[in-house]
């Protein structure tokens, strides 16, 4: 079974993250590894699966202010 895994982001004061680019990853080092050299200063990644509950949650969770 493949797995994919999509970046989050958010600024270190900020409590949600937010999605961080429509790429998906194959590889969890390589996603990490994009999420690390693509934050600018202040801001925090991480990586989460590509799941129905993480779709739903931060793909196409809109925000107002941006």
């Amino acid at each position: 079974m493949m797995v994919l895994y999509f970046v989050l982001f958010k600024k270190k004061k900020d409590e949600e993250y937010k999605i961080f680019s429509n790429v998906l990853f194959d590889d969890e080092k390589k996603a990490e590894y994009f999420g690390s050299k693509s934050m600018k200063r202040g801001y925090e990644h991480k990586v989460v699966e590509y799941t129905r509950e993480n779709v739903t949650k931060f793909w196409y969770k809109h925000d107002k202010e941006n």
